[in-house]
């Protein structure tokens, strides 16, 4: 990973780095409002060893050396019990010496002769007056802990009654907090990250699959307005549609024709919603298409073409129709569809029937192109059974959907089967921010209206109701299919 990638994650994690941040900035906020503020009264005091009056130089030298010498013992006789004890025989208050003493700090100041000493409490005011009764009391001991030394300790600065607490330190607790949840919220970005196994950028399918990606489609309100292509072609996934049409048209370099399964390791990975556009994109390339629902589990191009369903797949490999009467084409900036038909109990025995076929080489020879939309590759077979009669696979990842596992999985089961796998498309992909603004300063910001490019693909209510498909005349139909073979 180069400084980019992590870059990438830290955007796309952006709201948990920031939740982090506000829940650990908010506890540290409240713990502090809720903590009672402890005061702190300080005093210090000197520690003179006195000199002989006539012992000159060096007696003023060893008094100085023995000073320091009794400064660290005196403050370690300051945090004692019975200094806090006769602190309280001066001035009585409502707890024990043993609850004083853990009040108590002491320590010699570096280099000096001077004991810092101070007294935490709750109320300001007893806070002073506890510390300047330890330093008296430890003051007034002092004669009974001399052994012949001559040693004066003075309260130099006595304590004043302190104006803030000590604790809690409100912005310090927020300031760590909140620097605190901001490593946490990297570190669940990363771990995060690390532990999501989905497919986010070309370069990570392409590694899994072994193909290269022949196209990105980024993310669309695909349930609004699925075939941008033709509806709003001048969107960002409308030009990405484009932009796969050509890379696709590479396939058909010293070949007639050319059958392409579409199919996806997994549901929902958009891959009907593709096929649909690409085969739209092809027409307008001047190609003549055919579009196969051959997902006879759920299948979905009757609805995105706004089609019935009666007449398709399974009746034509039932020998029920035949294949140019079923094929139903709305618009002639359409390509022909052959809707799925009824749903059939064996739908791995229909595609893989030698109708399938026969139905296949029909189209092939009126069509230059036939893209036949299957079941989702790993849960059933569907679309290896159909792979035998084609050219090879297109494979549809969804980005943040589609696990590195599947994709390889898909690989895997292709290579068995051996079917050939033209490429794979990283659907849903995102953008960024940059690349949304150049689109679409580009194209117009809000595209043209399926009304204003005057290739309405359906005609549907403000409400969602089902779209009414243009009714075109079965027999000019088959007669333009034909005089097309031609």
């Amino acid at each position: 990973m180069d400084l980019r990638d992590y870059l990438r994650i830290l955007r796309k994690h952006t709201w948990l780095i920031s939740c982090a941040s506000l829940l650990c900035a908010t506890a540290a906020l409240v713990t502090s409002i809720a903590t009672i503020p402890v005061y702190q009264g300080t005093a210090k005091l000197l520690v003179v060893a006195k000199s002989e009056p006539g012992g000159g130089t060096a007696s003023a030298y060893e008094g100085a050396l023995l000073s320091q010498q009794l400064v660290k013992s005196f403050a370690q006789i300051l945090e004692s019990r019975a200094t806090a004890e006769a602190a309280l025989r001066l001035d009585p208050q409502p707890f024990t010496a043993s609850q004083l003493q853990a009040r108590i700090h002491a320590e010699p100041v570096t280099e000096t002769l001077l004991i810092s000493l101070s007294v935490d409490d709750t109320n300001p005011s007893r806070a002073k007056r506890l510390t300047n009764n330890v330093a008296r009391a430890f003051i007034g001991a002092l004669p009974d802990l001399q052994s012949g030394s001559a040693l004066r300790v003075s309260l130099v600065e006595p304590a004043l009654t302190p104006s803030e607490p000590v604790r809690p330190r409100t912005k310090l607790n927020v300031a760590l907090g909140l620097m605190l949840g901001i490593m946490l919220g990297v570190g669940l970005a990363f771990l995060r990250e690390f532990l999501d196994r989905s497919v986010k950028t070309p370069e990570q399918l392409e590694t899994a699959v072994g193909v290269p990606v022949v196209g990105t489609i980024p993310p669309f309100r695909a349930g609004k307005q699925p075939i941008p292509v033709a509806a709003a072609p001048r969107t960002p996934a409308a030009e990405a549609f484009r932009k796969l049409r050509t890379n696709f048209a590479f396939l058909r370099v010293d070949r007639a024709t050319l059958c392409c399964v579409i199919t996806s390791p997994a549901a929902a990975d958009g891959k009907s919603t593709v096929a649909a556009n690409l085969a739209i994109a092809l027409v307008q390339a001047g190609e003549r298409v055919a579009l196969v629902d051959a997902d006879l589990r759920k299948p979905s191009l009757h609805r995105l073409f706004g089609l019935h369903q009666r007449v398709g797949t399974t009746t034509v490999l039932l020998d029920q129709a035949d294949a140019l009467d079923a094929l139903q084409q709305p618009d002639p900036g359409l390509p022909a569809i052959l809707t799925s038909g009824q749903l059939p109990p064996n739908p791995s025995e229909l595609l893989g029937s030698g109708r399938m076929n026969q139905l296949i080489e029909e189209l092939r020879a009126t069509f230059d192109v036939v893209l036949i939309d299957c079941a989702p590759l790993l849960p059933v077979t569907d679309p290896m059974v159909v792979s035998r009669f084609a050219d090879g696979i297109l494979l549809i990842a969804r980005a943040g959907a589609t696990t590195r596992d599947q994709a390889q999985a898909a690989r895997t089961a292709c290579a068995k089967a051996g079917a050939a796998v033209f490429g794979t498309v990283l659907n849903a992909t995102p953008i960024t921010e940059g690349d949304q603004s150049a689109y679409y300063s580009y194209y117009g910001e809000s595209g043209r209206t399926a009304a204003d490019s005057g290739r309405d693909l359906v005609a549907g209510d403000a409400n969602g109701s089902a779209p009414q498909r243009t009714q075109t005349n079965r027999a000019g139909r088959h007669s333009r299919l034909r005089s097309g073979a031609s």
